[in-house]
């Protein structure tokens, strides 16, 4: 695939970003604050919380030997026998204790910046938007013809803005270049999308919704 320096994937949930042509002024500021609104953050990461995230899978080690010192030093088995449970009480508390911070850091967030979530999404959006489906087939164009890069952008930019009357037809395009990019997914894309229309159809048809 090719390196698109204007879609960026959220850390923590794994989504994508767009952001807006010809890089203007506040787009990188833009792109933090949306970033962190799809990682459940209405406002900047509070900074213990983003120490905290940079140890990563650290964590669990860290729990574990946090409590397999308190388990060995305060249980009433033997020693060995002391470790071992703590070492396996350590990983229930570093997924427990990861989650309670989380939902602090959230809280915090949300009362210092005085926004929803959605608040700052919309905020945001004249320089960084989700680009949701539209990723994967940009990659897949700029790959197979580069030269289209800022052709490729303004489309990708149109089709992920959210009620634009333009949205529609800048998807279309996209998708016509795909198509000629990489036929295979495309018909795979479209296959799947039928399917799903003739099960909406089906469930209708039987008065299910």
């Amino acid at each position: 695939m090719a390196d698109v320096r204007w879609l960026i994937r959220t850390e923590r949930s794994g989504q994508m970003i767009i952001t807006a042509p010809d890089a203007p002024v506040g787009v990188g500021a833009a792109a933090e604050r949306l970033e962190a609104a799809l990682d459940g953050f209405a406002g900047k990461k509070p900074a213990w919380f983003r120490r905290l995230e940079r140890l990563g899978y650290w964590w669990y080690p860290i729990c574990m030997v946090a409590t397999a010192a308190v388990f060995a030093f305060a249980a009433p088995n033997g020693l060995g026998m002391n470790i071992a449970y703590g070492l396996g009480f350590g990983v229930g508390a570093a997924v427990v204790s990861g989650g309670i911070a989380a939902s602090v850091a959230h809280l915090q967030a949300r009362l210092t910046s005085g926004r929803t979530v959605e608040e700052t999404v919309e905020e945001v959006a004249p320089f960084a938007r989700r680009a949701g489906g539209v990723a994967d087939r940009v990659e897949s164009i700029l790959a197979w013809d580069p030269g289209r890069e800022r052709e490729v952008h303004l489309l990708a930019w149109r089709a992920a803005e959210v009620g634009a009357p333009n949205r529609s037809a800048a998807d279309r395009e996209l998708d016509e270049l795909w198509k000629q990019a990489d036929p295979a997914a495309a018909a795979e894309r479209e296959a799947k999308i039928r399917e799903i229309e003739e099960g909406i159809a089906e469930l209708k048809r039987k008065g299910r919704i």
